[in-house]
């Protein structure tokens, strides 16, 4: 069935006609796209409609630095307070969740506010101004072990436990009120009253007296990652996300639970995997180097890449962590969250780096390294340097992602060998303040320096990573580079970059990433992965940005998020007043060019472009 998509704009995202004022589909694929007169010829008889209504269509989102599995598994486990209002809020859930979970099993929340850095949101913003304490934990679930948690990456950080999960850890008046760099909260009579601040995060946490706790708690299971999975794609979809690049933190069971998505028929996001070799989903307990290895041989014999909805491409390597718990593998002594001074923390040795290096060239595997600031790089490099002569390693296509503090001469080198550049606002935004305190803020210049990336001919690509979760607020922080504490702008020279540059980040540039044609642009011949948006991202205000609603999300052609503000009618026969959108600055900018009609080869209009023509024709 053919769909003429049409009364609003179409920002097509492709150099060779930018704007639309109408599309045909056709199946899973667009047909072409043109003027609306065009488009009705293209379409014939009977085909199906889809009226704008003066929103905006656009190429579905991609993400390369999502994590939709890990956070809606962890989410799906945990009694959701993450909106919690007051302790009467909390205490219901709570209490639902004991009613249906046998007595002595564990009662695990999420924390209070926003993820994952609780900045414009957090328990402080509780009516109450803080957590419920033991009192109010032990009247709503007596029977149960119970625990508020706190989510990575804040240190220092708060958490709350009843009586009965105190107990089952062994933490009883006869400990301290300091036990390494965990503050335990006494009542007057000396007894635990629930309450522990510190270094209380569940992840990336270096403290051993919090981690022999949590090594006591229930992680995820394999049904937790497959729920993940499910629910992880739909909360995307309804986002606007059509692809992820989930190369972070990625065990063989999160892996599984993609592919048995995809088996199942149930897949409703385009993903891209690649196998971590040092799993960090163990409370930074660590990975041996032999189990490296094994993993090394995991990724090359799981790599599958034909498939349309999921592949499984390369190895990644982590070797440090954030910079909250004092893990920032930095060139210089920084401070830890207590002010004692570090040079952070590595999870894996440099032989192992260069161990995966060896391995990715000898096997023609894909290499996607996650790096956080300067030592991480300056190591990469020298690891690298004894392979530069005897393999042509700008043709590898390799990923570096994170590069939260990168030089500019890190930055050349990296385009110069191919690499394609990944980060996250969610970096500058969430921690900027942090890296100025820690760091100092001469470092500042070196922080997620966007511009500086894409100007150097790299394939700069973006992600969501730690929040805020909605693409279109990173897209406003490429402009404005805000730090989510002060509000400071960090726009210093190579910062900032243009709507457009953002936007091709987010589309365009993820599928050159991803090595996935067919993606990533409205443009004939390429999957019909659509966004329907209540308004233009490349013309609205900055401010307007993050307040964009999805309106409707289709993969394939295929529905899998709909508000139902808009829906399909099958005809086109169109009253006049519907026949022309409003034409913003950016078309008129763009001139006649950006309403051209393109064909693709089964187009039946009489104007068409030679299917020749239109293969040669590549996304700026």
């Amino acid at each position: 069935m053919r769909t003429v998509i049409h009364g609003g704009e179409i920002l097509t995202l492709d150099a060779a006609s930018p704007m639309a004022e109408a599309m045909v589909i056709d199946g899973d694929t667009i047909l072409a796209t043109g003027d609306l007169g065009s488009m009705l010829t293209v379409a014939g008889q009977g085909a199906e409609r889809l009226d704008l209504r003066g929103s905006t269509a656009m190429p579905g989102i991609i993400d390369t630095h999502p994590h939709f599995l890990h956070f809606a598994a962890v989410v799906g486990m945990s009694v959701d307070i993450l909106d919690a209002k007051n302790h009467d809020d909390i205490a219901q859930r709570i209490r639902e969740r004991a009613r249906t979970v046998p007595a002595g099993e564990w009662i695990i929340t999420t924390p209070v506010g926003e993820p994952h850095y609780f900045t414009r949101r957090s328990w402080r913003d509780l009516a109450e101004g803080r957590l419920p304490n033991r009192t109010l934990l032990d009247v709503i679930a007596p029977n149960h072990p119970v625990m508020i948690a706190a989510w990575g990456p804040r240190i220092p950080n708060v958490c709350a436990m009843n009586t009965v999960a105190m107990r089952r850890l062994g933490i009883t008046a006869s400990l301290p009120s300091r036990v390494s760099d965990v503050w335990i909260e006494k009542e007057p009579d000396g007894e635990p009253s629930g309450i522990f601040r510190g270094s209380v995060t569940n992840y990336y946490n270096p403290d051993p007296f919090w981690l022999s706790l949590m090594v006591n708690l229930p992680m995820p299971t394999v049904d937790d990652w497959n729920r993940g999975a499910r629910l992880g794609q739909l909360i995307a979809n309804s986002r606007g996300v059509t692809a992820g690049y989930e190369g972070h933190v990625m065990a063989p069971e999160h892996i599984e639970a993609y592919r048995l998505m995809r088996e199942a028929g149930e897949s409703t996001l385009r993903v891209m995997s690649s196998l971590e070799a040092a799993q960090s989903f163990d409370y930074g307990l660590g990975t041996s180097e032999e189990d490296c290895r094994s993993n090394f041989a995991l990724a090359l014999r799981s790599r599958s890449v034909q498939d349309d909805l999921f592949r499984i491409n390369g190895l990644t390597l982590s070797r440090g962590g954030p910079c909250w718990p004092g893990f920032l593998r930095a060139d210089k002594t920084i401070r830890d969250p207590y002010g004692r001074a570090t040079r952070g923390h590595t999870f894996v040795p440099q032989n192992i780096e260069r161990e995966a290096i060896e391995f990715c060239l000898k096997n023609d595997l894909r290499l996607n390294i996650v790096q956080g600031a300067y030592q991480d790089h300056r190591e990469f490099l020298e690891s690298l340097a004894p392979f530069l002569s005897s393999y042509d390693i700008p043709s590898k296509g390799w990923i570096m992602q994170h590069n939260i503090l990168i030089s500019p001469e890190t930055i050349r080198r990296y385009a110069e060998l191919g690499f394609h550049l990944s980060t996250s606002m969610s970096f500058s935004w969430g921690k900027g303040d942090l890296y100025a305190e820690r760091i100092g803020r001469d470092c500042l210049s070196d922080l997620i320096p966007l511009g500086r990336m894409m100007d150097s001919g790299a394939n700069v690509t973006l992600g969501s990573d730690w929040g805020p979760a909605r693409p279109f607020e990173h897209i406003a922080f490429a402009e404005t580079h805000e730090f989510a504490g002060s509000g400071h702008r960090n726009l210093q020279p190579g910062m900032a970059v243009s709507r457009l540059q953002a936007l091709k980040a987010w589309t365009s540039s993820g599928a050159t990433l991803m090595n996935w044609s067919g993606i990533g642009a409205l443009r004939a011949g390429y999957k019909a992965d659509i966004a329907v948006v209540d308004r233009n991202p490349l013309t609205c205000d900055n401010d307007a940005l993050p307040k964009i609603r999805v309106l409707k999300t289709l993969l394939n052609g295929r529905e899998v998020y709909d508000t139902g503000d808009l829906s399909l009618v099958a005809k086109v026969d169109l009253p006049e007043e519907r026949r022309s959108p409003r034409v913003d600055t950016f078309a008129r900018a763009a001139g006649p060019a950006a309403w051209k009609h393109i064909c693709g080869p089964a187009c039946s209009h009489s104007g068409r472009a030679s299917a020749g023509s239109m293969s040669s024709q590549e996304v700026q």
